[in-house]
Parts: C-alpha cells; sequence; structure tokens
C-alpha cells in the first residue's frame, strides 16, 4: 500500500512539474518582446501575397522600438527604401498583429480610429476573442488589407508598403529575423 501511495504522489509531482514547465513556456514565447533589430531582404511585388525574390544577400534592417503597450516604431531601411513610422499592435495567438496609426490609418481606410466598421454598420469578421479580433471587429470593414505583423515563435517581422507608381500600386516588402 505503502509503494502505491508512493507512485500517485511521484505521478502528481511529475504531471504538476510537466504543466509548470510548460505553461512557463508558452507563457515566455507570447510575452517576448518584438523590440530589436531584424536582418531581412526588400522585395518588390504587384500584390501582397506574391514576392519577387530579389537576386543576391541584401541584408535590408528594421528597428523596432516598443513606443508603449500598444505601438511600436518601426525604421526599415535598405538600398530601395528608408521610412520610420508608427503602428499599433495586437495580440493574436502566437503572433503579434499590426495596423496603421493616426492620419496614415484614416488614409489607407476612409476614416479615423474609433469610427469603424461596427460604428459605419459593417459586418462582423474573424475571431472576436483575440485583440486582433477586436480590431477588426470594431475598426474595419470586409476586404480592407494589412501589412504585415511579428511571428513570435520564429522572431520574424514582415512588412508591406505600399507604393504607387503613377496609377499603379505595387509593393516593397520586408521580411526579417530578428537577431
Amino acid at each position: 500500500m505503502k509503494i502505491k501511495n508512493y507512485l500517485i504522489r511521484l505521478l502528481y509531482a511529475f504531471i504538476g512539474a510537466f504543466l509548470f514547465v510548460a505553461c512557463q513556456k508558452n507563457n515566455q514565447a507570447v510575452n517576448q518582446s518584438v523590440e530589436g533589430t531584424y536582418i531581412g531582404n526588400i522585395t518588390s511585388s504587384t500584390t501582397l501575397k506574391n514576392a519577387l525574390v530579389v537576386a543576391g544577400n541584401r541584408m535590408d534592417t528594421a528597428i523596432v522600438k516598443k513606443i508603449n503597450n500598444g505601438q511600436v516604431n518601426v525604421h526599415c531601411f535598405g538600398n530601395d527604401l528608408d521610412s520610420t513610422f508608427i503602428l499599433n499592435i495586437y495580440h493574436n495567438g502566437d503572433s503579434l498583429m499590426v495596423c496603421l496609426t493616426g492620419s496614415s490609418f484614416e488614409h489607407e481606410y476612409g476614416h479615423m480610429m474609433g469610427q469603424g466598421s461596427m460604428m459605419a454598420g459593417g459586418n462582423m469578421m474573424g475571431n472576436n476573442s483575440t485583440e486582433w479580433g477586436k480590431h477588426m471587429n470594431g475598426e474595419h470593414k470586409s476586404g480592407d488589407e494589412h501589412f504585415g505583423g511579428f511571428n513570435m515563435p520564429d522572431s520574424t517581422f514582415g512588412y508591406s508598403f505600399k507604393m504607387m507608381d503613377g496609377n499603379s500600386v505595387y509593393y516593397k516588402i520586408f521580411q526579417g529575423t530578428k537577431k
């Protein structure tokens, strides 16, 4: 009987230790900072989904600094681009999604923050249980484009810059890994 009780206590201790370690690892991935330097490439594309690969080993850079819990300052630069801007960040599972702020948001979406789809009679989109889902439901209409985010497990950052060439839209797309 003593051995059975000992084995049961040992099993409970093992399960408790396993859950403690598993929860710590999960929280570490979620709480990991986006601040830092991301090294990668800036490519060109006529759509948000397909980038043309640039030949050679380019070393374009994005430096990300946290302004507060909801915003980051990004300085992205390379041979073809040099831009500094502020983005709102929203949790979405193991990723952090980004969206434009201020007049950039208003210019892209045609309204100020706080006057989104719920105010304008838009339809419900996405999962409303995440910060990103709430942002999408409250600020956007179906079909609104978004331009990037952080993949926390992979320590990567991607962002697409909407560009104009006359009347034609194209994108400069940065994709980098935190160093």
